[in-house]
């Protein structure tokens, strides 16, 4: 942080409150717009003179932290300025700064061209007196132009996403997916996705609840419901978080000695439940208790894990990860090892649910024809539930509207392979969807049933089965409502 409060008791409190001195003292490209807006309603209201005086006299309304507005007009002379009194009546259309930009001309451009837009450029920072980079949203006003300007090194933070994804040592998908949100959605001070290495499992839920700079995480669905679960019994409604997506499955890999041949030979050996506290340490101790066999539990990364079943010193190791985890794809029949097979059990209820591994997923270690069946357990995209019109609210709201629209720029190579199963209206009960996402489905649901009543009824007038104007409205509905039936029993098969 560049700049701190020097009040030093003020820090303190402020610190223990969670406020920043960046969130307190700069603006934000929002709040230079808005104030452009304000600028240009004096403008109308009260005039040229009127306005040009309340901003070079910085009025309340036109001078915020270090926020504030200037005017030209279209020949590049300055006729209010809220920080700089000494440019008003300079002609500045010639002015270049230190990257040699004609910066004003640059503005004039925009006014002259009717519209509005941002201009980067340097100049002098009226609190630090340094030359900083900046960028300042422009507007035409009549015949001149108003502008505010923020300055870029105070906006890093003011657009940063952290998501708190998983560990490399276990081969976490979650890892991977936190990369690829960052790579397709990065967009330079716009939007920056900061993914952060962390255990995974109940501890990213933990970290989403209470570790500052942290704003969405990755979890399984199985844990999300035990949180749930443990809390009620305590009595306790929890809606600190919600889920913006459900995204995929992840499958459960148990890999064996040769001389294991099912679950229940597991009872009272030493297995790996990966490392403590991971996404595959919690939900496996749960699948383990659930089914009933007590195995010895040992902790440990995979590539430990794989040299000591090698040597017989463990009877198996597990890792819930997305098929084809990066890990297995090493290993081979040749080895003595096997995919240990997990027959589904009601006992799992609707927190688990049946797959299996084919020879395509893992080549290597399944015979062509064959299958193993396992368990898959879902992966949730979680975020805390800021109030409305809270920066953090604004920083998740702006990630969704970001992901939603581009979600198919991450069914294609180089993304993990696991994308393409993420259908972003999926549900999950008993959880509350983040507004702003739930807003953005409904909008697209909305949108392409507007479209197909449209198609629809294009139909029913090139048919000469009725025409839609003079139809009796709910005779058209119920036949509308039969035909979006039909079409979704055809797309089910």
């Amino acid at each position: 942080m560049r700049r701190t409060f020097s009040y030093f008791p003020v820090a303190i409190i402020l610190g223990l409150l969670g406020f920043t001195a960046n969130a307190a003292q700069f603006g934000t490209r929002d709040e230079a717009v808005a104030m452009v807006k304000r600028v240009q309603e004096k403008f109308r209201k009260g005039g040229a003179d009127v306005t040009f005086r309340a901003v070079t006299a910085k009025a309340k309304e036109f001078h915020d932290r270090d926020l504030y507005p200037f005017i030209y007009d279209l020949n590049g002379v300055n006729v209010a300025h809220g920080a700089r009194t000494e440019l008003v009546g300079k002609d500045l259309i010639d002015f270049k700064d230190q990257n040699g930009k004609f910066l004003i001309r640059e503005m004039v451009g925009i006014a002259k061209g009717g519209g509005s837009g941002w201009v980067d450029y340097r100049w002098t920072n009226p609190t630090t007196m340094d030359v900083e980079d900046k960028s300042a949203y422009v507007e035409k006003m009549g015949e001149y132009f108003v502008g505010v300007g923020v300055y870029k090194t105070e906006q890093v933070n003011e657009n940063t996403i952290g998501i708190i994804s998983g560990s490399p040592s276990s081969d976490d998908t979650y890892l991977q997916i936190a990369n690829d949100l960052a790579a397709v959605l990065n967009d330079g001070n716009n939007l920056r996705i900061l993914p952060t290495v962390g255990i995974g499992g109940s501890q990213n839920i933990r970290d989403v609840r209470y570790l500052k700079g942290i704003d969405i995480g990755l979890t399984q669905t199985s844990i999300l419901n035990n949180f749930r679960r443990s809390n009620e019994q305590l009595g306790v409604h929890d809606d600190r978080l919600v889920y913006i997506a459900e995204l995929f499955n992840e499958e459960i890999h148990v890999i064996a000695r040769a001389d294991i041949s099912s679950l229940e030979q597991l009872r009272g050996q030493k297995v790996n439940l990966d490392e403590r506290g991971s996404g595959t340490n919690y939900s496996m101790r749960d699948v383990v208790k659930r089914l009933a066999i007590g195995v010895e539990e040992v902790n440990m990364t995979q590539v430990e894990a794989f040299q000591q079943l090698k040597t017989g010193a463990i009877a198996a190791t597990v890792l819930i990860a997305g098929k084809p985890a990066h890990s297995m794809t090493t290993l081979k029949l040749a080895d003595g090892l096997h995919f240990l097979p997990i027959p589904y059990s009601s006992a799992l209820g609707d927190d688990y649910l049946p797959t299996r591994f084919t020879n395509e997923d893992y080549p290597a270690m399944i015979p062509p024809d064959q299958s193993i069946d396992t368990l898959a357990v879902g992966a949730v995209l979680i975020a805390y539930n800021w109030p409305k019109n809270t920066d953090r609210y604004r920083r998740v709201e702006k990630f969704v509207n970001a992901f939603f629209p581009r979600i198919g720029d991450f069914h294609q190579p180089p993304r993990h392979i696991k994308w393409r199963e993420v259908n972003l209206a999926s549900t999950l009960p008993g959880w509350t969807r983040f507004e702003p996402a739930q807003a953005w489905l409904d909008s697209v649901h909305n949108q392409a049933t507007s479209k197909e009543r449209s198609k629809f009824n294009d139909f029913l007038v090139s048919s000469g089965t009725a025409d839609p104007p003079a139809a009796n409205a709910s005779q058209g509905d119920q036949l509308f409502e039969d035909f979006m039936k039909w079409r979704r029993a055809r797309q089910g098969r």
